[in-house]
């Protein structure tokens, strides 16, 4: 059972490191793709590291067996902050070595330097970065698949509290759905936006939409006058954008139009949730038609905030783009 444990998360952490979402782990991890020796079958291993300029240092256990391959030296691939590297690595059991890899590593990976394994690498230039076409086309299917994951929470989370005698059970249950959504969402946002603008920390951006979401799902919830419901609703439908924009200017101080374009882009979205959910509810439905058509308002909310949002993420990336050239140009 550990074992198939085991490979399941080396299999999640290998997709991960080898994703626009690297920077999850890839601080810490490294991915080394290994050719055997004997069976010529190419081995991905993810492993902690530690970084000394162009030289990467791991260490493994002698009881497996991926080092082998790296025995009196040879050559290998390394995935790298999500780059593929050329390298040569080389493995030692020398006790004084695996020494210095644990003191370089900052805390033991064995429980005896008579168990350990250190493999040391000298790290080659990244090979040549893609440059991906189709940046619309990814960033809509990615939120639309992101949003109608997250939106299933609050909506099967609303559907179960329906009728329920606590109104603040419902507005603290949902806002928490809500920060869910906004954190499924945030990672599916990420995905297409670290495509082409990498210097955008994944949990950062993850954070500020969860964080975003949750606000907007509260000022939804709060009960309040007409008057104070406009205002709130427009701190709702800013929310999101704002904190998502803090994240944006470190680098790109010209972006603050991301707010207004993410804002608008939601007011459609929700009105267009409305039109399609509001009709199919009716008192004393059961539990799982009112999250099915939840689901159906949640897809055609997904599908418009996607298409409108992908729009100002093109606008985005090209402003981006004409910021560094600039820059490039003045240096």
């Amino acid at each position: 059972m550990k074992e198939v444990l085991m490979r399941v998360v080396n299999a999640v952490v290998r997709r991960i490191l080898m994703s626009p979402l690297h920077d999850l782990l890839s601080r810490f991890v490294v991915l080394l793709v290994i050719t055997g020796r004997r069976s010529g079958r190419a081995y991905t291993i993810p492993v902690r590291y530690a970084e000394n300029g162009d030289v990467l240092t791991v260490v493994s256990r002698r009881g497996r067996t991926w080092w082998w391959n790296l025995e009196g030296g040879a050559a290998l691939t390394v995935v790298l902050r999500g780059r593929s590297h050329p390298a040569h690595g080389s493995a030692t059991t020398d006790p004084a070595a695996v020494r210095a890899a644990l003191t370089e590593l900052g805390q033991p990976v064995v429980r005896s330097l008579a168990e350990g394994v250190a493999i040391s690498m000298v790290v080659g230039p990244a090979d040549p970065r893609v440059t991906p076409t189709g940046r619309w086309g990814r960033w809509f299917r990615a939120v639309t698949l992101g949003e109608l994951a997250g939106f299933a929470v609050p909506a099967v989370v609303a559907a179960f509290l329906a009728g329920s005698g606590s109104p603040l059970l419902q507005a603290l249950a949902l806002i928490a759905a809500g920060a869910v959504e906004g954190l499924v969402l945030g990672l599916a946002q990420a995905y297409a936006l670290r495509t082409v603008l990498s210097w955008v920390p994944t949990l950062a951006w993850a954070g500020a939409t969860s964080c975003g979401a949750a606000i907007a799902w509260a000022a939804g919830a709060v009960p309040a006058t007409v008057g104070d419901r406009v205002a709130l609703g427009v701190a709702g439908l800013c929310a999101m954008g704002v904190l998502q924009w803090r994240v944006l200017a470190v680098r790109s101080p010209g972006s603050a139009w991301w707010i207004a374009a993410t804002a608008g882009a939601w007011a459609l979205a929700l009105g267009v949730f409305a039109a399609v959910a509001t009709p199919l509810w009716h008192e004393g439905q059961p539990v799982w038609l009112i999250a099915l058509i939840g689901l159906l308002g949640g897809a055609a909310m997904a599908v418009t905030v996607a298409a409108l949002t992908g729009l100002a993420f093109v606008r985005l990336v090209a402003g981006s783009e004409r910021e560094h050239q600039a820059r490039a140009h003045a240096a």
